[in-house]
């Protein structure tokens, strides 16, 4: 093999117009006829020097690295005038490495992947792949993100890592793993460089690597077999700060007997790239639900995690519990006459103007802290129940901001809790309660000019006793909960870059009542720029589709009924929306996804789409389409916000002007959704729990001020 390393030097002030990337494309372009084996790059150079290795497949190509150098420069110095590059050091030599730790040659086309080995403990020496591991035994699971080998259990399309834009800095990165059945996880940390492998060393995370640092390829978890035959699963996740980005799952046979050998398999990744993880800094609290083991893993900023089973049956019932007290707080049926044949209505139990007295609303407010509190024992362990709240406080007030947790389900509906109603102090299911001073204060009895602050007031009054009743017991109140959608894309966190007036489309039911359909969309473009909302002729499917064809809205807002239909008595229920004449189902937006639209479908400009009826994104274990995958995942929208339960058509509106308008004015998803909830809380209303958005936390339809 023959190896060269150039040194690309710039002249000052022109890295803007051109990249480390640009130079490896006209290498991989220019040489590709040749016996090219693999182009990769070396950090740690001056601002201004791009360091790249290039390896051919034999001896006989050395004579191309002085090539290389020259024609380099001259195509680079057309670009950039005055640059030089640098042959600084040339080997030719067989590879010795183990077979597993050599590059498989794939990467002249794709620069880092993900690598995971597993090798008997402090040795290079492979595990046999196929066999079982052997009993009582010490082996690792060894860990890298940089060219692709050949002794890596993950397929490439699997492990792929194209080479994106990160950070002007080296990320530092976590590895994870958790073993069935073992309490504590085994924690690395390494170094994501902006470009080449990753490595790991003794320097501290996030501090400036010592002179003599010793860099080491790869990351070691150790992994102690059983002394009994079994067959276990782990898992290992790799985390940018308290997010999880890449998560896999280990199948393990150890003994004679289990059949199989032992395999990993790509669980999810929050971005298929990794690149700009910029975006996904600032996450307090990562929850990963797993579908194979029904675990999840909760991972806060010192890093403790922790863990518990819950079964999709049990999630159900969580949800079901959830939308029924919602249900109760919100309408009644009631008879239109007194004979036993009148015709049953639906009535609200808000006054007009939405609201509720203040002790109705506590009561409101306490059934639904006991479904969250039961769902968040049911959830974590004892001592994650009694640590997680205190971490979460303490992330407000050191941050200045909420908390946000972030959710990734690996297999979307297989738990559709409603994170957001999560009660996390402790409560009974006593009636009797101890109401908090902030529902005073913060309640319909409070002054509304008042915003509510990251932390209850009260809060350290709280901690040691029973039964309180506090607003800031709830994720929805307390904490900006994240829930992104399942897609094969990078998520975004912006709609559209570009500084344009902002455009929001409505798709309005004719059966809706029209007298609050018009009053909506007065007072909705009331709080919006003049020339936001457009209302496009949709009459027909076709209308429809085609209006959803070109990437030029900001946010397409469905204001409508919503229904659903079971089509068996042992199958879940699945819903559709209704828009006058016809209904748009899930399956709908799917095929026109992979037939009457473009591909991709909204490539630059992509919407968020708000579903405003009644159960518009419910789901359950058993859900066999889904707005959110339909929209989220085939149509590229960057998210979606639907709806849990029945919702009374002016309490609707109500609430989408309110969110609408925050966005409007720049306020992320999380944050938006999150003030509509205390909006409405003011009035003695708790239905901002019925709304849940479907995307990052930080999605906002223009870049926010001062974001580069």
């Amino acid at each position: 093999m023959a190896e060269g390393r150039f040194v690309v030097h710039l002249p000052s002030q022109s890295y803007d117009y051109i990249s480390l990337s640009d130079i490896k494309a006209w290498l991989r372009h220019r040489f590709r006829a040749s016996n090219l084996f693999r182009i990769a790059s070396f950090p740690n150079l001056p601002a201004g020097e791009f360091g790249i290795v290039v390896v051919f497949n034999d001896d006989k190509s050395l004579m191309l690295l002085w090539l290389i150098a020259a024609e380099l420069q001259e195509a680079v110095s057309k670009v950039v005038p005055g640059t030089s590059v640098e042959l600084t050091s040339v080997k030719s030599s067989e590879d010795r490495r183990p077979l597993w730790d050599r590059p498989t040659g794939e990467s002249a086309t794709a620069d880092r992947y993900v690598n995971t080995p597993i090798v008997h403990a402090g040795t290079e020496e492979p595990a046999v792949i196929g066999q079982p591991l052997a009993l009582a035994t010490d082996y690792e699971v060894l860990l890298n993100i940089g060219d692709y080998l050949a002794g890596s259990l993950l397929s490439r399309d699997d492990a792929s890592f194209p080479d994106g834009l990160l950070r002007d800095q080296d990320l530092w990165l976590r590895a994870v793993l958790v073993q069935d059945g073992r309490s504590d996880p085994v924690t690395r940390s390494f170094c994501l460089p902006e470009a080449g492998p990753s490595f790991s060393c003794d320097c501290q995370p996030d501090d400036p690597h010592a002179d003599d640092c010793a860099r080491r390829p790869w990351v070691r978890l150790p992994l102690r077999t059983p002394a009994e035959p079994a067959l276990m699963l782990a898992e290992v996740a790799i985390y940018y700060e308290a997010t999880v980005v890449y998560i896999l799952r280990l199948t393990l046979p150890f003994g004679e007997g289990i059949p199989g050998g032992f395999r990993i398999d790509l669980i999810g990744r929050l971005t298929r790239t990794f690149s700009d993880m910029g975006k996904l800094a600032g996450r307090s609290v990562s929850v990963v639900t797993a579908d194979a083991s029904s675990r999840v893993i909760v991972n806060s900023v010192d890093f403790t995690h922790g863990r518990f089973a819950i079964s999709a049956r049990q999630a159900d019932t969580s949800a079901s519990n959830v939308r029924e007290t919602l249900d109760r707080v919100h309408i009644q049926v009631a008879k239109r006459g007194l004979l036993r044949t009148s015709k049953r209505q639906l009535v609200s139990n808000f006054a007009a103007d939405y609201s509720k007295e203040a002790a109705e609303f506590q009561h409101d407010l306490h059934r639904l802290a006991v479904d969250g509190a039961s769902l968040y024992s049911a959830l974590f362990g004892s001592r994650d129940v009694q640590t997680l709240p205190h971490l979460l406080r303490h992330e407000a007030e050191v941050r200045c901001r909420p908390p946000v947790i972030q959710v990734i389900d690996g297999q979307p509906g297989d738990r559709a809790m409603l994170w957001s109603v999560i009660y996390d102090l402790p409560l009974s299911r006593s009636a009797r309660y101890e109401p908090c001073p902030s529902l005073e204060q913060f309640g319909p009895a409070g002054d509304a000019t008042i915003d509510p602050p990251l932390v209850c007031p009260y809060d350290r009054d709280h901690f040691g006793r029973d039964d309180v009743l506090c607003p800031f017991g709830f994720w929805g109140l307390s904490c900006v909960i994240e829930q992104p959608p399942s897609v094969e894309r990078d998520l975004e966190s912006v709609v559209w870059p570009k500084e344009e007036e902002l455009s929001f489309i409505v798709a309005p039911d004719e059966t809706l009542d029209p007298r609050l359909t018009e009053r909506h969309l007065r007072l909705l473009a009331g709080h919006l720029p003049e020339r936001t909302v457009s209302m496009p002729p949709i009459a027909t499917r076709e209308q429809l589709r085609e209006v959803l064809t070109p990437p030029a809205m900001d946010v397409v807002y469905f204001y409508c009924h919503s229904g659903y239909e079971r089509r068996s008595s042992q199958g879940a229920p699945e819903n559709y929306l209704n828009l006058g004449e016809y209904q748009v189902w899930p399956l709908d937006v799917k095929t026109w996804a992979r037939t009457h639209w473009p591909y991709p479908h909204w490539p630059m400009r992509h919407p968020l789409v708000i579903l405003n009826g009644c159960h518009t994104t419910e789901a359950n274990s058993g859900t066999l389409n889904t707005f959110v995958s339909a929209f989220a995942d085939h149509a590229a929208a960057s998210g979606v916000v639907g709806t849990e339960v029945t919702l009374e058509q002016g309490l609707a509106g109500w609430a989408m002007e309110l969110m609408l308008a925050a966005l409007a004015r720049g306020a992320t998803v999380g944050n938006a959704i999150r003030e509509v909830r205390w909006a409405m809380l003011r009035r003695g209303n708790v239905m901002g729990f019925a709304y849940t958005p479907y995307c990052l936390a930080n999605l906002a339809l223009r870049r926010p001020l001062g974001e580069d």
